[in-house]
């Protein structure tokens, strides 16, 4: 079986890639609710993007491991992320010049800080180009890149024809790291490299990715439930609330490694403690494995592309007129629900001529070598 097919995976990711869309829809049109605890849990994005790294690290592990060479391996790397970005990035030019002016207006309407002071890129050839030959993958933006000497040269995510392209950069850099690491055939190397990167960037996001790989080998291995269950409950808990004082003493131990605040640090400690958790716990691979969690695992990144351009023209512009005739819960609702439907329509669209023929092409290296 192939690990990156098991269903409690797919499961994962569909949920998490469902975090994301709600976290961005309730903090454009319900700010005042998106802080709320504990239910912020159905709408923790930053979480959701951190087990997306987890999850990465394990299954690439067995994908490079049996995929040959390393140069072939990053080529394939680069084909499978770069073609949906560039598709994602034309189909966002696209909505953002038809409909460039949406998000502003609908902030009004809303009160939405967030919805009114992200720009959404500007709709021009030229930066089409930039965003997708540098920004997204290979250099990142100014809040969030790995190369931090250049950090102000690089645009800000704010102008970014897609914001989560950000985490596209340490996805494709993440990966790399992976493919190091299994590169390494002596037990001793590897086990030297993986504590050099605790010791120089554990308490990172780029991290995580080590860390799924190393839990590649417990994927398919029977469950712990006792202990699965209560990691589980740990990563729901971190994930409610994202202040406590026993994880910023413990951030504040770890300085020389230079962690981020408070909230990225916890969020990722959240990430870790429910990924683990599910590989413990056959009863949460169970639930994760339905049909409905499975079908949205398989579109996640078509709807982790698509679904914040389509947020930001269409979805807006929806709004703005429902507000007017509607109670605002009613035309929120109302909104969300359309919203929904045309992010799926279009992720099924964009999986199936976009998504699925990138991962064919670059499969189709090991052919062609």
């Amino acid at each position: 079986m192939r690990i990156e097919r098991i269903g409690y995976l797919e499961g994962l990711r569909g949920l998490a890639a469902l975090q994301v869309v709600l976290l961005h829809f309730v903090t454009a049109f319900l700010p005042d609710t998106a802080e709320h605890a504990p239910v912020r849990i159905l709408w923790d994005g930053h979480t959701a993007v951190y087990v997306f790294f987890l999850i990465s690290g394990a299954v690439l592990t067995p994908s490079f491991a049996r995929g040959g060479p390393w140069p072939r391996q990053a080529a394939k790397r680069l084909v499978r992320l770069g073609l949906p970005v560039a598709a994602a990035s034309v189909c966002a030019l696209v909505l953002l010049a038809v409909l460039p002016h949406a998000h502003k207006d609908a902030a009004v309407v809303s009160g939405s800080a967030w919805l009114a002071m992200d720009s959404s890129g500007a709709p021009t050839i030229g930066h089409l180009l930039r965003e997708v030959s540098l920004d997204s993958l290979l250099l990142g933006y100014r809040e969030y890149t790995l190369f931090t000497p250049i950090a102000g040269r690089l645009p800000l995510l704010e102008q970014s024809l897609d914001a989560p392209f950000w985490s596209l950069h340490l996805e494709l850099y993440g990966s790399f790291l992976v493919l190091g690491l299994v590169s390494l055939r002596s037990r001793w190397l590897h086990a030297a490299a993986v504590g050099l990167c605790a010791a120089l960037f554990g308490a990172q996001p780029l991290f995580l990715f080590v860390i799924g790989h190393l839990c590649a080998t417990r994927l398919t291995r029977p469950g712990v439930p006792l202990l699965g269950s209560a990691l589980i409950g740990l990563g729901l808990a971190l994930s409610a609330s994202k202040d406590w004082a026993a994880v910023e003493s413990l951030r504040g131990a770890m300085t020389w490694l230079s962690p981020p605040n408070l909230f990225q640090f916890q969020s990722q400690l959240a990430a870790v403690a429910l990924f683990i958790g599910v590989l413990f716990s056959p009863g949460g691979q169970k639930l994760l494995s339905c049909a409905a969690c499975r079908w949205l695992g398989r579109l996640s990144f078509s709807i982790y592309l698509l679904h914040f351009p389509i947020l930001f023209t269409l979805a807006c512009a929806g709004f703005i007129p429902l507000a007017d005739a509607l109670p605002y819960p009613a035309a929120a609702a109302v909104t969300f629900g359309f919203y929904g439907i045309a992010v799926l329509l279009a992720a099924s669209a964009f999986a199936r001529w976009i998504d699925r023929p990138a991962i064919h092409l670059s499969r189709g290296l090991d052919r062609a070598r």
